[in-house]
């Protein structure tokens, strides 16, 4: 077997690299996929627009393997603020498949107020209305939802419990989890947890961290103790693509040597873990 290593766009975003030009460099540095992150309103791109973003990517030598978005307000307690994330989300939905992307990675976001002012299970109870009402979409639209686990407080999915909370309550077979794996090494969550969503999982993303803190990071940079992780994911039946995510470097200028070290610390542990020959 022999994982594919993709790598998210966001990494160049702000970076000299930002552009058409990512896309030939991003395959220029080994990788063999490339996930997009989806901060702009998806309607507005045009369908000549979605044709030429698949074909500059195509002609690059890569494949979409994912669509990223971040809707915080799925269960915002403003009913037009919660209207306008679920429609958003479908709407990129419907871009994954404009550009031949199986799948997009959803962030639900986190409780408001700290839990102290609207009942915990009234937001719940929102969040997993929204997500299966995403989910009835992407079924439709032959794609995968994947909700990412958040390595912090008052995250709605923040542990392997509450991301197997989330998909029960949603019944949809399309709504899969997404596993970075310095999220779970933050929150200290033991490899073997993953068996627990053995046929579930849609995406996986590959980042490091000091242990600490969140820090996107290139493989090798932290402490993540990546092969534990991967092989636990072959066991638990994953297979297919990898996504390096990387944010916020200190210099924007090094954004390129930053990638680079990325690749090169991903395919070093995907190896150790026999996941990539």
């Amino acid at each position: 077997m022999s994982w594919r290593l993709g790598l998210v766009d966001s990494a160049w975003f702000g970076s000299e690299w930002e552009g058409p030009r990512m896309f030939e460099l991003t395959k220029e540095i080994g990788f063999e996929t490339i996930d997009l992150f989806v901060g702009y309103e998806p309607a507005d791109l045009a369908p000549e627009d979605r044709t030429e973003l698949r074909r500059r990517i195509g002609a690059a030598g890569l494949e979409v393997w994912a669509l990223l978005c971040t809707p915080l307000g799925l269960a915002d307690f403003n009913d037009s603020v919660r209207r306008y994330h679920i429609d958003r989300v479908n709407r990129v939905v419907d871009l994954a498949v404009d550009v031949g992307a199986p799948s997009v990675m959803v962030c639900p976001g986190e409780y408001v107020f700290q839990q102290e002012l609207l009942p915990v299970e009234f937001e719940w109870g929102r969040l997993v209305d929204a997500v299966r009402e995403i989910g009835m979409h992407a079924r439709d639209r032959k794609a995968v939802i994947a909700i990412e686990l958040l390595p912090f407080q008052f995250a709605f999915v923040n542990s392997v419990e509450s991301m197997i909370r989330l998909l029960d309550a949603v019944q949809v077979e399309e709504v899969t989890a997404a596993i970075d794996i310095s999220h779970f090494w933050l929150q200290r969550i033991e490899p073997g947890e993953i068996e627990r969503l053995a046929g579930r999982i849609g995406q996986v993303h590959i980042a490091d961290c000091d242990g600490a803190r969140h820090g996107d990071l290139p493989a090798g940079m932290g402490n993540t103790p990546f092969v534990s992780y991967l092989r636990a994911l072959e066991k638990a039946g994953y297979s297919g693509a990898a996504s390096v995510e990387l944010e916020f470097p200190a210099d924007p200028t090094r954004m390129l040597e930053w990638v680079q070290a990325a690749y090169s610390g991903s395919v070093a542990v995907l190896e150790e873990a026999g996941l990539r020959t």
